[in-house]
């Protein structure tokens, strides 16, 4: 079956009740029951943390929990698994918010992502993985809710940020440059009980992900002609996949493979292009997976994202420690809001975007001003926006997230 048969044929799911897990399956199993390389996937995402922390039990494997992108390399190249502390939010309930809430003694109002992530730390510190990796910048709760994670049998290394803004280059660019290339090191020495870092395995990992990098590169490209081949869902799951491979990183590399061959086979005439509504998102990777589903219902397509990992590459003509340090200064949005703003823009004009979707998680007042300022701006230029926020534990989406979307998504048609 065509692709945007498949689309158009799916019966729907009941948003209001679906489980994460279930939506998960429901995409794997009849939204993308065109596909063989989507469900690998998912299949994935389902045994993601509990198959690294069955083999850290069985076979004493290295592993961590691990929020920052950037390390991934260096990470592997140690022969450690990384498990991006994110993923618990699919499998974390209101246990784990109950046990932020009292146990931690966290306010309600903190944000839901802060307190999924820490209920659910806790309530798996015995299943083997109790290091964590993260930087300072990840957000002020995020760093006090790691201090009281200590308490309990965690080992917790906090990074030091280095932005480099738009502009800094010359003298000033090399003192930020020694400063993190000092900074890799201390966190290799905490890793490895050694600074030294071994440059065999650190280029075999910048070459894997420059490779998986530019797939990644080509599905985006290809989905501006099919947009409707890999859904909303599946395409968060995709991106999100790069920053750890979902801890197998050759099984994820052999489903790009697949999903490349199954992309090229569709041809270069562009299909669905007088139905797709294309939409930029911004923000974090919402929870509630009833979203993506009521952006596929209408015919919406998330095509552009604001944090793409894929348009830079590592330069390997020189020491990979250097490129590794070199590669996230030269990849930073920061210094300001607008700097992110101006991403958003140049993804709206490079997928040609009818709307912008900003998305947030509740209780997060730091990322709520930044998105009324995108908002205002857009609005002002004539593109249309809506800011939504939502929960991160397990759960559905509330109905009036549901009902905006939907009607967001529809004054397009």
């Amino acid at each position: 079956m065509p692709a945007s048969a498949a689309a158009r044929h799916t019966p729907a799911i009941d948003l209001n009740r679906a489980t994460q897990i279930q939506h998960i399956e429901y995409s794997r199993d009849v939204v993308h029951r065109h596909s063989k390389a989507i469900p690998k996937l998912f299949n994935l995402i389902l045994s993601y943390i509990e198959d690294v922390e069955k083999k850290v039990r069985a076979t004493g494997q290295k592993a961590l929990w691990a929020g920052s992108p950037w390390a991934i390399p260096l990470i592997y190249a140690n022969g450690y698994i990384p498990v991006q502390y994110s993923e618990v939010g699919r499998i974390s309930g209101q246990e784990a918010i109950t046990v932020a809430e009292n146990y931690f003694q966290m306010p309600a109002e903190t944000c839901s992502m802060v307190k999924a992530t820490i209920g659910e730390l806790f309530l798996r510190r015995d299943n083997g993985i109790n290091r964590l990796f993260s930087l300072s910048n990840a957000c002020e709760p995020f760093n006090q809710a790691w201090e009281v994670l200590k308490s309990e049998g965690y080992e917790i290394y906090i990074g030091d940020v280095v932005y480099r803004a738009p502009g800094v280059d010359g003298e000033r660019y090399d003192q930020v440059l020694a400063y993190f290339l000092k900074e890799i090191r201390s966190f290799n020495g905490w890793l490895t009980g050694d600074e030294k870092i071994n440059e065999k395995h650190l280029t075999r990992e910048l070459e894997r992900r420059n490779r998986l990098m530019g797939k990644i590169g080509t599905v985006m490209d290809l989905r501006l002609k099919h947009p409707f081949y890999v859904r909303s869902l599946a395409v968060m799951y995709l991106m999100n996949g790069l920053n750890t491979y979902l801890g197998k990183p050759e099984e994820y590399e052999e489903m790009l493979d697949l999903l490349l061959e199954e992309l090229l086979a569709l041809g270069d005439e562009p299909e669905d292009q007088d139905k797709v509504i294309p939409l930029v998102w911004s923000g974090g990777n919402g929870q509630e997976f009833g979203v993506y589903e009521a952006i596929d219902e209408a015919n919406g397509a998330l095509l552009g994202f604001v944090t793409v990992p894929y348009t830079k590459k590592y330069d390997l003509s020189i020491d990979p420690v250097e490129s590794l340090a070199r590669f996230q200064l030269d990849s930073m949005m920061a210094g300001a809001s607008v700097y992110i703003r101006d991403a958003i823009e140049q993804q709206i004009a490079h997928v040609n975007a009818r709307g912008l979707i900003l998305y947030g998680y509740l209780g997060c007042s730091f990322g709520s001003v930044a998105r009324e300022m995108y908002r205002d701006y857009f609005h002002q230029k004539g593109i249309p926006s809506i800011n939504i926020e939502g929960t991160f534990q397990v759960g559905p989406p509330t109905g009036q997230i549901i009902t905006r979307i939907r009607a967001f998504i529809e004054m397009f048609s």
